[in-house]
């Protein structure tokens, strides 16, 4: 059966921004993951085959994630061929030379055992237009009524002056934005470039406020004017019919006084995937849980099977807002997870609270580590008001420094002693080792599990584990301390 196959991939290269060098240093101690977007064609050319896949037989594979090697295209940890493979770049016919570690892009390929080749490797940004303003801390900027993150994983292009934001002028300046789009239509970016020449006004996202009769619709906090546009492959417009469709939009002229794009070209955006995929694989944001094991990463529905295994969480924990992958098999427009479903974001705190402010909980046991609650975190059964000291929260988040965490879920419990920390390993001295900032001794745990959840003594847990491992301690609360009880390794 033919098959057309499709792999998104960010590319990823080992670069700090000067006002943030402390910040990106962390990449390091956290590793780098394959960051995976929802897969698009744009009429990439599709790859003949079948099989069962999984290292072994033959067939189609389709993936979305970050690029860490070049040498042919290592994604995933899986490398492709690219030996026969053709380039697009920024819609221009090109080389793998043009690429460059961060951007995102769609591969079309296919795997015979555990070789895999890529037919054409394709580069999707996320926007790309004028910067209208930078944060004062140089970790957001808007770009063409856009908003865009900036963390430790994202990658600056030698291109900015001293790859800091900060050096880029708003007003005049335009960049390239390589990122994950999130449920609030914020971008996670994974690179940033600026743009010198040939800069096309366009931007990928999901629409709101679409009316027809004004021909002019949403993203983020742009207006885009369809009046004169091509519209292709979209549904006839009619009234609000295109509110919630993940789109691409291109333009001719952007006004930035009216933040209004008008627009040459509007189609779907598209995962260019046909109806039958061996391997597919993807990673980004829940857009939209439609009920257990039911859920959409991007614009790519997702279910999961009775054998779909769950790393670093459970079913109940996929929602809106949780940065996941799965991969499966790829039916009809559905991703069936039969292999897994990873939850991406490293780290996970369970605790009371000892102390909390308008942007800042700490908790009891976990000595000097902060956690910050902005305006991208999701408060579960509560408001951070409605929080104090003493409740019991489970947190999850990202590293933002060696003892600081950004929170993106923050949920109320029911009162218990459980106190869990996960986390990169910073440092091991002995029995002892530091996860953010907060020393474990192992002496006093007896229950230890490798990645692959089977027991191990201590002994062998302190051979396998690394400095940048990520791993989970849990215990009980005692007092103001805790009693380690166990320790896992986390894949």
């Amino acid at each position: 059966m033919k098959a057309e196959v499709v792999i998104t991939i960010h590319l990823y290269k080992e670069r700090t921004m000067n006002t943030s060098r402390w910040i990106f240093s962390l990449m390091g101690m956290m590793g780098l993951a394959g960051l995976l977007a929802a897969c698009g064609s744009d009429g990439a050319p599709s790859v003949s085959a079948s099989g069962s896949g999984s290292g072994s037989g033959s067939g189609s594979a389709s993936a979305s994630g970050t690029i860490t090697g070049f040498g042919s295209v290592v994604v995933n940890g899986k490398r492709f061929d690219t030996s026969s493979s053709s380039f697009t770049v920024d819609g221009q016919s090109g080389s793998q030379s043009d690429l460059k570690v961060g951007m995102i892009v769609t591969v079309n390929g296919s795997f015979n055992g555990t070789q895999r080749s890529a037919a054409a490797v394709l580069q999707k940004d996320a926007v790309e237009g004028l910067v209208q303003s930078v944060a004062t801390d140089g970790l957001s900027l808007i770009v063409m009524g856009q908003t865009v993150l900036v963390d430790n994983t994202t990658l600056i292009d030698d291109n900015i002056p001293g790859r800091n934001l900060l050096n880029l002028v708003s007003g005049t300046d335009h960049v390239e934005v390589n990122g994950h789009i999130r449920p609030n239509g914020v971008i996670q970016a994974t690179f940033i470039e600026k743009k010198l020449i040939n800069v096309t006004p366009e931007v990928r996202g999901f629409v709101t406020d679409h009316n027809d009769g004004a021909k002019t619709f949403q993203i983020g906090s742009l207006t885009v004017n369809y009046a004169t546009a091509l519209i292709s492959d979209m549904p006839a417009p009619n009234g609000s019919n295109w509110n919630g469709l993940s789109v691409e939009a291109k333009g001719a002229v952007f006004t930035a006084t009216t933040t209004t794009l008008t627009g040459t070209k509007v189609e779907p955006e598209n995962r260019g995937v046909s109806d039958q995929v061996d391997e597919f694989e993807v990673e980004g944001y829940v857009t939209q849980v439609r009920g257990a094991g039911d859920f959409f990463i991007g614009n790519t529905r997702v279910q999961t099977t009775g054998n779909t295994e769950f790393r670093g969480g459970t079913i109940d924990e996929i929602v809106v807002g949780a940065k996941l992958s799965a991969e499966g098999r790829w039916e009809n427009g559905i991703l069936i997870a039969t292999k897994h479903v990873k939850f991406h974001e490293g780290v996970k705190l369970e605790g009371d609270i000892e102390m909390i402010s308008s942007n800042s909980i700490r908790l009891t046991g976990l000595p000097g580590l902060t956690v910050t609650v902005n305006g991208q975190t999701e408060l579960r059964d509560t408001n951070l008001g409605g929080l104090s000291s003493g409740d019991h929260v489970r947190l999850r988040g990202r590293v933002s420094g060696p003892n600081s965490v950004i929170a993106t879920r923050v949920e109320l419990r029911s009162g218990d002693n459980d106190v869990d920390l996960q986390g990169p390993v910073q440092s091991i001295a002995g029995n002892v080792i530091v996860i953010l900032g907060v020393s474990v001794d192992t002496s006093t745990i007896s229950q230890f599990e490798s990645v692959s959840g089977s027991s191990m003594n201590r002994a062998g847990f302190l051979a396998e584990v690394k400095a940048n491992a990520l791993v989970k301690v849990k215990g009980d609360l005692n007092g103001s301390m805790v009693r380690w009880a166990e320790a896992e390794l986390e894949d």
